[in-house]
């Protein structure tokens, strides 16, 4: 079954879920690149409601774009051009709408962490009354902002599935990935990188501040990776042990062992 006129019901159920009046007096200046994915379809209809002056590059379906397509290569070039424009705001909206990176008016290309960060430092500034859903793995800082201003968290699993079954259950107003998904139940309980980006520039409009601003107020985080291959049969044990050898500190259990130590 395909729904007529699904591209404007979309818009028009944006714009009554986000307020949009700070944003349209703000004259804001978008640097945007659409991938040659979904989004071309969707984005020329959203903008014209922002009223802001926006630059787009590669606005258009093309499948053989959109399969080379190189994001940290096509960042730059939205920094470079955020830059040249004198921009308050660039991004690159992925292939399939859901994931998106986020440039901020001097240019700098934000890692998923710090986007995650400042996002979170928006939504609380902005809605101090809701509650967030964050995986589990996330940075500690995350939850500092959070409880600095009396927003609960909801942690979840890492997997997608999980933390878009919660942001579905009623109880956040906003969830993240560590990815560069983020969700907006209020308006779709789905990774949406159109609804991030309208979110991103009502929230930076009302509050006033160039995204660099707040992007310097938040603390820097480190975080480091590595990989154990471990036999499947054995991975049971392994968890019970890493438990067992733990006993007594401060651990969370949701889907792992994560140690909680300064």
């Amino acid at each position: 079954d395909f729904p007529s006129r699904a591209i404007e019901q979309y818009t028009a159920d944006m714009v009554a879920a986000v307020d949009l009046s700070a944003a349209r007096s703000a004259n804001m200046k978008i640097v945007l690149d659409l991938s040659y994915g979904s989004a071309s379809f969707v984005m020329p209809n959203l903008l014209a409601k922002l009223d802001a002056d926006v630059l787009v590059v590669n606005p258009y379906a093309h499948t053989p774009g959109m399969m080379s397509f190189d994001r940290d290569a096509h960042a730059r070039r939205v920094a470079d051009l955020v830059r040249a424009s004198g921009a308050q705001l660039g991004a690159v909206v992925d292939a399939d709408c859901e994931h998106l990176v986020v440039v901020d008016d001097e240019g700098t290309v934000l890692t998923d962490d710090q986007t995650l960060l400042a996002l979170l430092r928006l939504v609380v500034e902005t809605r101090p009354d809701v509650a967030v859903a964050l995986p589990v793995a996330v940075s500690r800082r995350a939850e500092t902002i959070c409880s600095e201003a009396g927003v609960p968290v909801v942690l979840t699993k890492l997997s997608p599935v999980h933390l878009m079954e919660v942001a579905a259950s009623g109880e956040v107003a906003f969830a993240a990935s560590q990815g560069g998904g983020y969700v907006w139940p209020d308006f779709l309980p789905a990774y949406d990188a159109a609804a991030t980006l309208v979110e991103l520039v009502a929230m930076l409009s009302s509050t006033a501040q160039p995204l660099s601003k707040i992007v310097d107020g938040l603390a820097s985080v480190n975080i480091a990776h590595e990989t154990v291959m471990t036999p499947w049969e054995l991975k049971g044990m392994v968890m019970r042990t890493l438990v067992e050898q733990l006993d007594g500190q401060d651990v969370v259990l949701i889907d792992g062992v994560k140690i909680l130590a300064e």
